[in-house]
């Protein structure tokens, strides 16, 4: 074997060597279609996802293996060679992060994906961070690896940290205002939120803003630290919608008031779409300057605004049946005229 290895040039070694990589290339492919068929047939999709995270990182340290060899073939013909094999040892290191952090991202689509109650953008925030803190160790450690400080660097981080967060205290205050909006959830992704500047669809919360889809299709992104500042309303929450209506009669019409708020009531507590649990209110309050006016306060059961609508008008239709019913009308603007006669006799 050392005869062999003596008689064999450097060039030879890496064509041999790269025959080996390209074999192991071929089997860990055939390996992994034959997991990822078995693994296919199960319910369970996070072994799908974790199989894709790694079989990359896996073909790339076959590959690192032989460009690592095949270098070392040339140690005793190129110096420079030598210095290189010391800083080339630390890329597996950066490979296996790479693998690590394609596993992460994969344990967070399967959360994602799967219909197991649990909020997307958490997922989506803490694999972030955790990503952040699995590189940021990772450099450390390659730091110290290569002679530097981690003291020397981690005092020269707080006392740039400090320059930065001076520098971009707009963009700190962003991030920062996206944290809260994960840990409060006043509201999350697919909500339909409202305030006094804005309305529409939350799209994507972001680390720095939000996008937001308008009822007009537009975008809007908004930076995150303005939800600290401003009330935000989510429709997408309610509970109920409600019926808030003011109908008119004529004043000639008085005295069936009491009977048409009385049957409209009935008829509201009787609605299987009308939501008994909470306030229901019919009553004559205001005398207006051309009608007589009583409230319709009611909730329906469904939140939907289709339904609601289709709700809604039926109930109208109703209450104007139960005006027609009892010989009323519903009044419009009028004014009635008085003219004095001063004929002379």
């Amino acid at each position: 074997m050392n005869d062999f290895l003596q008689n064999t040039t450097p060039f030879q070694i890496a064509g041999i060597l790269f025959a080996i990589a390209l074999v192991a290339h071929v089997i860990l492919g055939f390996i992994l279609n034959q997991v990822v068929k078995h693994t296919g047939k199960t319910k369970n999709q996070l072994d799908d996802h974790l199989i894709k995270a790694v079989s990359a990182p896996l073909k790339v340290l076959i590959w690192f293996g032989w460009i690592y060899f095949s270098i070392s073939a040339f140690k005793t013909e190129i110096n420079l060679v030598t210095t290189l094999i010391e800083y080339i040892d630390i890329l597996p290191i950066f490979i296996i992060t790479w693998g690590v952090v394609r596993v992460i991202s994969g344990v967070e689509s399967y959360l994602v994906e799967a219909d197991n109650h649990v909020d997307n953008d958490s997922v989506r925030l803490f694999t972030r961070l955790i990503k952040i803190l699995v590189i940021v160790a990772i450099l450390l450690g390659v730091a110290q690896h290569l002679g530097f400080s981690i003291s020397s660097l981690l005092t020269f981080g707080g006392v740039g940290g400090i320059v930065m967060g001076f520098a971009a205290k707009d963009m700190l205050s962003n991030i920062f205002g996206g944290l809260m909006i994960q840990m409060d959830k006043p509201f999350s992704t697919g909500d339909w939120i409202r305030s006094a500047e804005f309305e529409g669809t939350v799209e994507k919360i972001g680390w720095r803003m939000t996008r937001i889809r308008t009822f007009s299709k537009n975008p809007v992104y908004i930076p995150n630290s303005i939800f600290a500042s401003i009330p935000i309303e989510t429709p997408s929450r309610m509970t109920n919608r409600r019926i808030k209506e003011v109908v008119g009669i004529r004043y000639d019409d008085i005295k069936q008031m009491p009977i048409i708020v009385n049957e409209i009531e009935k008829m509201l507590k009787a609605h299987k779409d009308i939501d008994q649990t909470e306030a229901l209110r019919v009553y004559f309050n205001y005398f207006n300057a051309s009608s007589i006016d009583f409230n319709i306060y009611a909730f329906t059961n469904t939140t939907g605004k289709s339904e609601y609508q289709l709700i809604k008008q039926e109930i109208l239709l109703k209450v104007a049946e139960i005006i027609e019913s009892n010989q009323a009308e519903i009044a419009f603007p009028t004014q009635t005229l008085h003219i004095q006669n001063n004929t002379e006799s």
